[in-house]
């Protein structure tokens, strides 16, 4: 378990866990001291000849000036207090540095986690559950963070456990030995016990919380159309019926935590017991118990937070196994899942080719595509057309390099895509059926993802006059700065798809993709967002995947699929016109 924690971490934040080792040794010596202290001090103030006791003392007392007893006691508390001070000032600056490491690896395995969710190809993100995606970026690594916290608590706990023992057998060894046996006898019973519960409890926390998440987000996304049909009720007892799952595991949880410390508490007075009845049975005399017994008392006080809170930490380790398993998995996953390659922008002053490209979708029967061979010459404006579920979209996809064919080749001015992806689509100006608008201003969700420093504003300017949403931008008071809501529930249908469009043209791309980008628009403002396109011809290489056929009619060149195949091609007036075809 601790070495799939410890591989989570970056060499920086292992070198930090052997400065936090040392830096408990110190601790755990401070500590030792304090309780060390204990039986001279209860010594000294019991014994009223101590020089005739301990006659080794005679120099010191000399050297402080030959005090009376009730000095020396003044000066053994006003000792004993001062290194309590010095401790607890220590310790503080221990948890302080814990705790910075702790919240700094938190921190930095989101990031980790996030950056590289989002550096993944457009397949993996196919595959998951962004539910699960936003569980591992937000809460697991909280609970890692925890897990470590937890693991050098264990380790400084035991420290602290490992040095009052040997104080305790350097002073009464039997009676020891017998109060340490109880407590870790106690402690590997209960653990032992409570072992596949704590982890069966933590796979169901795990599982339980990613759909909680999954029905917020869905509930959320779907706010319109649950208000208007009705149907909220539903996704509220969805919600709920993990939410009360989540709480159950979580008082079970809570419950086993609090166990320890009452059965500890127990232990603790009957292992006391145990003791006075040692030291009596070997005859020793009542006047030397106390300073014994106040050690142990001191100690048992020390021992029993100290030995509570290992067996709490086993037990939260057991209960976040499958969390850490989880994010060890995804940061195997993302080692072996080698990045596209990067060779600057391609070249493209020719022409787009596919030869013999087929793709079929994971733990699917029936092929997406097949045998696909097409050329799109520069500057043209090409169209796609065929029912739903033709492999219209996916044929885009794999010519945006989101993609990868199974077999065959995407190559611009011949030379293949697969060699510089980024390369690649950094030509690529690109308009889905719909728009993902942030809750942001107009000129941030046009320079989709960049700060605001490095928003060139001629070119968010140049974009928004080619897609003829300056007359809108100007009939707005804050103009660009105006916010356009979540998701742009402010703006009206074709508004959001002239911003698609801005956002597509922002970096001047050479190659326009249009995927079904006016399906949801009625008639007028499809001819109007189409008239923004028509005016980029000859200028941009367009494609356009059309749903409508009226947005293909002013095409260089039509391709017909069906079945994932290419059944037709031509001019738009022999398909459209001699082959009435009809695809909508």
């Amino acid at each position: 378990m601790l070495n799939k924690v410890w591989y989570l971490l970056d060499s920086e934040q292992r070198s930090s866990v052997i400065v936090i080792a040392c830096l408990m040794l110190i601790g755990m010596v401070l500590e030792t001291l304090g309780l060390g202290l204990v039986i001279p001090v209860l010594t000294i103030i019991t014994e009223s000849d101590l020089i005739g006791t301990y006659p080794f003392m005679l120099p010191i007392f000399d050297m402080l000036g030959s005090p009376n007893h009730e000095q020396i006691v003044i000066i053994a508390m006003i000792s004993l207090v001062v290194v309590y001070f010095i401790k607890t000032l220590y310790l503080a600056f221990f948890a302080w540095r814990q705790a910075k490491y702790i919240s700094g690896v938190n921190a930095e395995l989101s990031y980790r986690l996030f950056s590289q969710y989002l550096r993944q190809p457009y397949s993996f993100h196919l595959q998951r559950n962004s539910a699960q995606l936003i569980r591992n970026t937000i809460n697991f690594p909280i609970t890692i963070a925890s897990v470590i916290h937890q693991s050098l608590l264990i380790a400084m706990e035991a420290l602290v456990l490992l040095g009052i023992s040997i104080l305790l057998i350097n002073f009464e060894p039997l009676g020891a030995f017998m109060v340490m046996s109880l407590f870790c006898l106690s402690g590997c019973c209960y653990s032992y016990i409570t072992r596949k519960h704590m982890l069966r409890w933590g796979e169901e926390s795990a599982t339980n919380e990613g759909l909680r998440i999954q029905h917020v987000q869905q509930g959320l996304g779907a706010a319109k159309d649950l208000k208007l049909l009705g149907r909220g009720n539903g996704f509220i007892e969805q919600y709920n019926h993990h939410n009360i799952r989540g709480a159950h595991l979580s008082k079970r949880q809570t419950t086993f935590d609090a166990f320890p410390r009452l059965m500890l508490e127990l232990f603790a007075v009957a292992g006391l017991a145990s003791l006075v009845i040692v030291i009596v049975y070997k005859g020793n005399h009542i006047e030397t118990l106390l300073p014994i017994i106040g050690l142990f008392a001191a100690s048992a006080f020390r021992l029993l937070p100290s030995v509570n809170r290992v067996i709490t930490a086993v037990q939260y380790l057991r209960f976040t196994l499958p969390v850490i398993n989880t994010i060890y998995d995804e940061v195997r996953l993302f080692e072996k899942i080698k990045a596209s390659p990067s060779r600057g922008m391609l070249s493209f002053e020719d022409n787009l080719s596919l030869s013999n490209v087929n793709f079929n979708y994971l733990n699917t029967k029936s092929q997406t595509l097949t045998d696909i061979n097409l050329k799109v010459p520069k500057g043209s404006t090409i169209g796609f057309i065929g029912e739903s579920g033709a492999g219209k979209s996916t044929l885009v996809d794999i010519i945006l390099g989101l993609l990868t064919p199974e077999t065959g080749k995407v190559k611009v001015d011949g030379v293949d895509i697969e060699t510089s992806i980024r390369g690649w689509q950094e030509r690529i100006g690109y308009v889905p059926q719909s728009i993902y608008l942030t809750d942001d201003t107009l000129r941030r969700n046009i320079a989709f993802g960049l700060h605001d420093e490095k928003i060139n504003e001629n070119s968010v300017l140049g974009a928004v006059k080619a897609a003829q949403l300056d007359q809108f931008v100007k009939s707005l008071p804050e103009g660009l700065d105006t916010v356009v809501g979540e998701r742009g529930v402010r703006l009206s249908g074709g508004q959001q798809q002239r911003i698609g469009i801005a956002r597509s043209l922002y970096h001047d791309p050479s190659v326009l993709v249009l995927d079904e980008a006016t399906s949801s628009l009625d008639t007028d403002t499809e001819r109007e967002v189409m008239d923004a396109v028509r005016k980029l011809h000859g200028k941009k290489t367009i494609l356009i995947v059309a749903h409508r056929l009226s947005t293909v009619e002013d095409c260089d060149y039509l391709y017909h699929l069906k079945a994932g195949k290419v059944i037709d091609e031509g001019a738009p007036n022999l398909i459209l016109t001699q082959r009435a075809v009809n695809v909508e």
